[in-house]
């Protein structure tokens, strides 16, 4: 809603233009005929002065006759000034408008012949793109997490039914059920952690933290798996500690996804490759492995909650490890990069950056 003290561009500038202009002129012919008069008496003298005047008067008259004629002139310039200026914002409000109360996010028109305001479409355009991605994202995220919870809550379900018509063992019921809600309650709370990580929310304060610990802990944890699986995981850790400002539990979540990934898809004879580095410029991590690798097209989403590459998804998994390590990242002003190709592997760097954020030892 428009205030009662809005005024239109079409008044603004008749309200500042014109009074402007006629002002000026009649300065500037005041000047004129007092500069002119005194130049006059001081070459003809006193006795000149009636016959000055009387010029002078005329001349006056004559200046102020095409001064308003000027005026006039410029109205009708600053009229269709204005005209050339309030159709397009105008035309521009409306297509905003019809947007805002259209479901689809549209785009307006960025070529009306006027820079800003063209430069101002661009940018509603641009907001537009932004809002068509959050819709279809949001979109994603609510078929995504229908899809999974409903496998957890069916089994809770069905295993519910079957023990109360005993038609199942009493251990194996409970154990059926504790597992389904372990599933159901996994992704709610890393959804919710998702969440509080891009949003900066942490409930914890920060403390200083060895990062080199907390990636060799990591390794020792997947070691196992890894041998298990014929993949060997090769660790290259500084000698002194990598202290940052951080939480344990978020870092170990980062680091385990990541190296939990790589072996993962890695077949049995590849390798997983962890390299830790900290100097002046910050910290670097890197994890790299020799496994399927990820289509190119598909880069761009596997931060995206519950998203699973093609050739993920004979592999259990929730489509959310990725998404939790980019917003821990994202939570320590961190950024992360990926490059992969297709069976040959994939590499993640994420980079922190130095002091304050870490601390020397």
């Amino acid at each position: 809603m428009c205030s009662s003290r809005s005024r239109s561009i079409r008044t603004v500038i008749f309200a500042t233009g014109v009074p402007l202009l006629a002002a000026s002129m009649v300065l500037a012919a005041g000047v004129a005929l007092w500069l002119g008069v005194g130049s006059l008496l001081r070459r003809m003298g006193v006795e000149g002065f009636p016959c000055v005047v009387s010029e002078y008067v005329w001349i006056f008259l004559w200046v102020l006759l095409a001064e308003a004629a000027a005026v006039a002139a410029g109205i009708v310039v600053f009229r269709l000034l204005a005209r050339r200026i309030s159709r397009p914002v105008e035309k521009f409000a409306a297509e905003v408008d019809g947007l805002v109360r259209s479901p689809k996010p549209n785009h307006v028109c960025d070529d009306t012949r006027i820079a800003e305001l063209d430069r101002l479409a661009q940018a509603f355009n641009r907001l537009q793109t932004v809002r068509a991605r959050q819709a279809a994202e949001i979109r994603d995220l609510a078929r995504n997490v229908l899809h999974d919870l409903r496998a957890p809550i069916a089994n809770i379900y069905n295993e519910s039914d079957r023990l109360f018509h005993d038609m199942v063992g009493r251990e194996e019921a409970s154990a059926a059920i504790m597992s389904a809600s372990r599933s159901l309650l996994r992704i709610i709370d890393t959804n919710a952690e998702i969440s509080r990580n891009y949003s900066g929310c942490e409930d914890t304060p920060s403390s200083p933290v060895d990062l080199a610990e907390v990636v060799r802990e990591s390794v020792e944890v997947y070691s196992a798996v890894a041998e298990e699986k014929g993949v060997c995981i090769k660790c290259v850790l500084p000698e002194s500690p990598v202290r940052m400002e951080g939480h344990v539990a978020k870092l170990q979540r980062l680091v385990g996804n990541l190296i939990d990934n790589a072996v993962k898809f890695t077949p049995g004879g590849g390798s997983v490759s962890v390299e830790l580095v900290s100097d002046e410029k910050g910290i670097r991590l890197t994890v790299s492995d020799t496994g399927v690798g990820i289509p190119k097209s598909e880069i761009d989403f596997i931060y995206e909650r519950f998203y699973r590459c093609s050739d993920a998804k004979s592999v259990s998994g929730t489509g959310l490890g990725l998404s939790m390590v980019h917003s821990i990242v994202e939570f320590y002003n961190g950024n992360i990069d990926c490059q992969s190709s297709v069976g040959c592997g994939t590499s993640f760097f994420i980079s922190f950056p130095p002091l304050p954020q870490s601390t020397a030892v």
